[in-house]
């Protein structure tokens, strides 16, 4: 009977070694390459007065849509719609729910009021 060499395999010690330094290795190779990217990136030119600018708009457009919601308005005098506050309108859709057919009804004439074309100017 043919005897082939005996294949030594590495003990826990050594195999506990290898793991380590292949996982520092790749530690190594994220670090490197982190550092690479971060030398030789170049932010675009204005990037922080962009981002200024972008966070100021923002938070015009949050101060106006506030006022909106919290504030009654006219949106067209030609069709006769307003705005009402949002928490008026919320005490409103309760209110209304008591009688889910009548809001429905309401809400139905309302939106083809809104969305009817508004009248022509005569120029007679």
């Amino acid at each position: 009977m043919a005897t082939y060499g005996t294949y030594n395999t590495p003990g826990g010690f050594k195999l506990t070694i290898y793991g380590i330094a292949i996982a520092m290795l790749f530690f190594a190779l994220f670090y490197f390459t982190r550092n690479a990217y971060r030398e030789d990136y170049i932010a675009r030119p204005g990037a922080k007065e962009r981002a200024a600018e972008r966070l100021k708009a923002r938070n015009e457009i949050r101060e106006k849509t506030t006022v909106a919601l919290n504030s009654g308005g006219v949106i067209d005098t030609n069709k006769g719609l307003m705005r009402i506050p949002i928490a008026r309108a919320m005490e409103m859709t309760v209110k209304g729910y008591e009688n889910p057919a009548g809001l429905r009804s309401n809400l139905v004439e309302r939106a083809q009021k809104a969305a009817a074309p508004a009248p022509q100017p005569s120029f007679e």
